[in-house]
């Protein structure tokens, strides 16, 4: 099914779920093996090519929420408490926070720098925020906390599925994995 149900994600949610969880791993990894690289041209054209992949991570990121908004939110898995559908809820409102934040930030770090932010070279993001040195040191400390924030979450999030896999034995994880659709 292409829509979420009661008992579980449709094809749609899983493939931006997937999808945003290799890109922004992916991202996460070259965004630093970028902060490493020596100045010039080569990390130039590396960090273009970041901020490219940021812009559609964050166009991805707006799909997906939007998509969230119009679907139905599978129901907690029986014998999960009021607290732990609490923490499920927040986490997965923190990870949405958290994969906004981290290419908005990006953005804004790059225009504040005074450098364009460009898409693959076929246009550019038009300017949200002036030249400010000050503010582009900000969103650079964001810029990196937030990834760090995100990593976390995810690691959290990722311990949370395994604890209803293994432990708790239900199926959290396979219905945003291979799990069919009652």
């Amino acid at each position: 099914m292409l829509k979420n149900t009661e008992n579980g994600y449709g094809v749609i949610a899983k493939g931006f779920h997937w999808l945003l969880f290799f890109m922004l791993t992916f991202s996460v990894v070259a965004g630093n093996f970028l902060s490493s690289m020596p100045k010039g041209t080569e990390k130039l054209q590396s960090a273009g090519m970041h901020k490219s992949f940021g812009v559609i991570l964050l166009l991805l990121i707006l799909l997906r929420f939007a998509w969230k908004l119009i679907n139905t939110t599978p129901r907690p898995p029986e014998g999960s408490t009021v607290i732990e559908n609490l923490l499920a809820q927040g986490m997965h409102w923190a990870l949405y926070a958290l994969m906004f934040a981290q290419p908005l930030s990006g953005i804004l770090m790059s225009q504040t720098a005074g450098y364009p932010v460009s898409v693959f070279g076929l246009f550019e993001l038009p300017v949200l925020i002036d030249k400010n040195p000050s503010s582009a040191e900000l969103f650079r400390n964001g810029h990196g906390v937030i990834w760090i924030l995100l990593a976390v979450a995810v690691a959290g999030h990722v311990a949370a599925a395994l604890f209803h896999h293994f432990i708790k034995k239900d199926d959290v994880l396979k219905s945003i994995t291979v799990g069919t659709q009652v």
